[in-house]
């Protein structure tokens, strides 16, 4: 993560930056920008997004969003994360598609750690998703396996064997990180 400049920024001045391939957040108005992330990390986060996907259609639940999309924490005009995968339970989704940053917050947000994230830096993004009323968080760290599964009550780590639930937001939902890297690692032998 590089923090871009010293200028107070508003989310609506993410729309006079260069569409250059950059994840830019503002977080209390500062602008920050992530570093690239990996293929390991794009291959996992498309893996679940189309795995998470596959059963919210199916069920008709409402509506995954991929790519970062930027959403404001608690309204603010100098604040706003994306998630590498957001969820939308029905009737949740917000009005206006092509904003700058939602004003709603998502039911379910995953994180997928990149290797030069920072602890603080990843604390203070579940700190915000959480309390913007993100009801489930996933943190995934595809090295290791282990993801920190946080909701508003509190939260705990869940190893690669160990089944990752969607409840409450996604009821009935569960998958094994160990499956999906598991699928990677045989693709990556294929070749």
């Amino acid at each position: 993560m590089v923090v871009a400049t010293q200028r107070r920024y508003r989310v609506d001045d993410l729309a006079g930056f260069p569409d250059d391939g950059r994840l830019r957040e503002i977080v209390d108005g500062q602008m920050v920008e992530w570093d690239l992330t990996t293929l390991r990390h794009g291959a996992i986060a498309n893996l679940l997004a189309t795995i998470i996907t596959a059963f919210v259609r199916q069920r008709r639940l409402g509506t995954v969003i991929t790519t970062d999309a930027l959403i404001r924490i608690l309204g603010s005009a100098y604040h706003a994360r994306g998630g590498d995968i957001a969820f939308f339970a029905h009737g949740r989704l917000p009005e206006d598609l092509d904003a700058a940053a939602a004003d709603v917050a998502p039911d379910f947000v995953i994180e997928v750690l990149s290797p030069t994230d920072r602890a603080d830096q990843v604390q203070a993004k579940v700190h915000d998703w959480l309390r913007a009323g993100v009801r489930l968080l996933w943190y995934v760290d595809p090295a290791s396996g282990i993801t920190a599964m946080h909701r508003p009550d509190g939260g705990r780590m869940v190893g690669p064997e160990e089944a990752l639930g969607g409840d409450p937001v996604l009821p009935g939902f569960s998958l094994r990180l160990r499956d999906l890297l598991d699928e990677l690692a045989t693709e990556q032998e294929a070749h």
